[in-house]
């Protein structure tokens, strides 16, 4: 896969999971529920950035 592909699409990815938060934040969904999908978000996203990160260097 192409580096700058990969950028885009986990840009794409990060905003989408912000604005469901913000949708999700909007609607008073139960706090809960709302950290639980913040916590695996937080993670899943971060992982696939590292993946990242490490398979594509610096230059």
């Amino acid at each position: 896969m192409n580096p700058r592909l990969s950028a885009r699409i986990l840009v794409a990815l990060s905003i989408v999971y912000a604005l469901t938060i913000g949708l999700l934040s909007i609607l008073n969904v139960a706090q809960n529920t709302l950290t639980t999908f913040l916590i695996a978000g937080a993670v899943v996203l971060g992982g696939l950035w590292v993946v990242r990160g490490l398979f594509t260097g610096r230059g």
